[in-house]
C-alpha cells in the first residue's frame, strides 16, 4: 500500500507539472498574441471592415443611382439601422465581423466624441443622405459644421480625384477610421478596392463611412453580445488550452506511475540499506544500476559499507596504540570522507526535490542516516585515539576525553571525577574501560546525555559510566556490542576487579568498574 501510494503521489505531481506547463504556455501566448490583439495590424487593416461596410453602403447607392438616374434622397434611401443605439466614441461590428454597424441617430448626441455614421455627397460637398441627420442635415455642406469628421479639403480631393479611399484620421474630437467610395452611374461599387479609380471619373457623389477609434480597435469595437473582440479571442485561446489541458492530464498520470517505478524502488532499498548499516550489518550491499545521482548514492553506500567492515574487522583483531592509531588516520581519511560526500549528494538530492515531493522524507532519512553513521565514526575515532597518560595524568586525559564527545560529536558529557592515584598500568586500563563505554554508548544507544563519575576511597576506585539512550537486554550483549564489553571485562578482571552491567530497553544503561586501589606495581 505504501509503494502504491508513493506512486499514486508521484504521478500527481507529474499531472499537476503538466497542469502547470500547460498553463504557463497559456500565459506565454497569451503576454505574446495579446498585445498584436490590442494593437491590431496596421490602421489600414483596422480600417478595412469600415471599407467593406462602405462598399455595401455605396452599393446599395448605385442601385438607386441606376434606378432613378440621380442620387437618391432620404426617402428613397435611409442611411443607417433604425433601432440601433450608439452612443458617441462607440462602434459595433456586423455578426459575421467583416464590417461596422452604423445606426441612424435621429437625435443629437454629444459632439465632443466622434459617432459612427455613414453620409452621402454630392459633387459640391453637400449632403444628400445622413444617418445622423440632427449633426449633418440633409442640404447642409459636408464640414460646415466642423467637429469630429474627415476634414473638408480631404473629401474634395477625393471628389476631384474619383478615388476610393480607407484610413485613420485624427479629429478635434478624437480618431476615426473612415472610408469613402465615389458614386458614378457606371460603377460597381461592391468590385471597388481601396484605391481604385470607377470606370468612369466623372462622379456624381462620394459615399463616406466613418467609426471612432481609440488606442487599440478591438476594445472600443463590440461585437452583438456586447463583449470586445479581445476578450472573445481570449476565450478562444484559453478554451483550446482548457481542451489541451484535459487531454495533457491521462497522459501525465500514465507516465508518472510508469517512469517513477524504478525510481522509487532504487530509493526504497537504498533507504533499507542504510538502516541495515546503521544497525550494524556492514555486510550489506545493494545492487548500482544506471549512472544517475541515485547511482552515485548507492555506490558510495557501498564503498562506505565495505570500507567500514572492514575497518571494524580490523580494529577488532589490533589493539596495541600504533595500529589504534593508524587505523584512526585511515577511517579518517578514507571512510569520514565517503560518509561526508555522501551526505553531501543526499542533502544535495533533497535540496533540489521540491518539499511537497514523495521522495523527500526518504531522501532527507538517508541523509540522516549518513549523518548518524558520522556520529559513530566519529565516536569509533574517538575510541582508537591515543591518550596520553604520562605527561597529563588519569583524570585530565578524561576530561579531554569528554570535552571530544562534546566538541566532535554533540553528546553532552557530565564528568564527575575525583583526583585518584593509580599505578600507571591501571589508569591505562581504565582509560580504555571508559573509552569503550563512552564509544559503545554513542554506536548503540544514540544518547543525549552520559554521565561519567570517578570515586575513589581508601580500598577501591569506582568508575561509572550512563546514558541515557535506548538500552538493550543484556541477555543479548554480545551480539550487539561485539567484542566491546568483553575487552572491557578482561581488562578489569586482569585487574582484579569486577563490572557490572545494568541495562532496559528504553531506559539507558549504566556500567559500574570496582578496582581495588592495592594493584601491585
Amino acid at each position: 500500500m505504501t509503494h502504491l501510494g508513493l506512486r499514486a503521489k508521484m504521478a500527481a505531481s507529474y499531472v499537476l507539472v503538466t497542469a502547470a506547463a500547460v498553463a504557463v504556455v497559456e500565459i506565454v501566448v497569451l503576454v505574446l498574441v495579446m498585445p498584436g490583439l490590442l494593437a491590431g495590424d496596421s490602421a489600414g487593416d483596422r480600417s478595412v471592415i469600415v471599407f467593406v461596410t462602405a462598399k455595401d453602403y455605396a452599393s446599395r447607392v448605385g442601385e438607386a443611382v441606376q434606378r432613378l438616374g440621380r442620387l437618391p434622397a432620404p426617402d428613397e434611401l435611409q442611411l443607417g439601422e433604425e433601432g440601433l443605439r450608439l452612443a458617441p466614441g462607440e462602434a459595433m461590428v456586423t455578426p459575421d465581423r467583416s464590417g461596422v454597424r452604423i445606426p441612424y441617430t435621429p437625435n443629437a448626441q454629444d459632439d465632443a466624441h466622434p459617432m459612427s455614421l455613414a453620409l452621402l455627397l454630392d459633387t459640391d460637398r453637400r449632403i444628400v443622405g445622413s444617418s445622423y441627420p440632427a449633426r449633418y442635415p440633409v442640404g447642409q455642406s459636408y464640414g460646415s459644421a466642423g467637429g469630429a469628421e474627415l476634414p473638408a479639403d480631404t473629401i474634395a480631393k477625393l471628389l476631384t480625384l474619383g478615388k476610393s479611399g480607407s484610413d485613420e484620421a485624427k479629429t478635434a474630437g478624437g480618431t476615426i477610421l473612415w472610408a469613402a467610395i465615389p458614386i458614378t452611374s457606371a460603377a460597381k461599387p461592391s468590385t471597388v478596392k481601396i484605391g481604385d479609380k470607377p470606370p468612369s471619373t466623372d462622379a456624381i457623389g462620394l459615399l463616406y463611412v466613418q467609426v471612432p477609434d481609440g488606442p487599440t480597435l478591438p476594445t472600443l469595437i463590440k461585437s452583438p453580445d456586447g463583449r470586445s473582440g479581445v476578450w472573445n479571442s481570449v476565450a478562444a485561446q484559453f478554451g483550446v488550452g482548457l481542451l489541451v489541458l484535459l487531454g495533457a492530464l491521462p497522459v501525465g498520470a500514465v507516465f508518472g506511475l510508469y517512469s517513477t517505478r524504478r525510481l522509487i524502488g532504487r530509493l526504497r532499498r537504498l533507504a533499507a540499506s542504510t538502516v541495515a548499516v546503521a544497525d550494524g550489518d556492514y555486510q550489506h550491499r545493494v545492487l548500482v544500476s544506471g549512472s544517475d545521482e541515485v547511482a552515485q548514492l548507492e555506490t558510495n553506500f557501498n564503498r562506505m559499507a565495505a570500507r567500514l567492515a572492514e575497518a571494524i574487522a580490523a580494529e577488532r583483531q589490533l589493539a596495541s596504540a600504533g595500529e589504534r592509531a593508524r587505523i584512526a588516520r585511515e577511517l579518517h581519511d578514507s571512510i569520514s570522507q565517503d560518509l561526508f560526500s555522501l551526505r553531501l549528494l543526499a542533502g544535495g538530492l533533497r535540496r533540489t526535490l521540491p518539499a511537497d515531493s514523495p521522495l523527500y522524507p526518504r531522501v532527507e532519512a538517508m541523509e540522516h542516516t549518513a549523518t548518524s553513521t558520522m556520529h559513530e565514526m566519529q565516536a569509533l575515532l574517538l575510541e582508537l585515539r591515543p591518550i596520553a597518560l604520562r605527561d597529563a595524568g588519569l583524570i585530565p586525559a578524561l576530561e579531554e576525553l569528554c570535552q571530544a564527545y562534546r566538541d566532535r560529536i554533540g553528546v553532552a558529557v557530565d564528568a564527575d571525577l575525583e583526583p585518584v592515584d593509580l599505578q600507571p598500568a591501571v589508569e591505562h586500563a581504565v582509560l580504555r574501560v571508559i573509552q569503550e563505554a563512552l564509544a559503545n554508548a554513542v554506536k548503540h544507544a544514540h544518547p543525549n546525555r552520559i554521565a561519567l563519575r570517578v570515586r575513589t576511597d581508601d580500598l577501591q576506585v569506582e568508575v561509572s559510566v550512563s546514558d541515557d539512550g535506548s538500552g538493550f537486554d543484556p541477555v543479548h550483549a554480545a551480539s550487539r556490542h561485539g567484542m566491546g564489553l568483553d575487552l572491557m571485562r578482561e581488562r578489569v578482571a586482569e585487574l582484579g576487579g569486577i563490572l557490572y552491567l545494568e541495562s532496559t530497553p528504553g531506559t539507558g544503561t549504566t556500567i559500574r568498574v570496582l578496582l581495588p586501589r592495592g594493584w601491585p606495581t
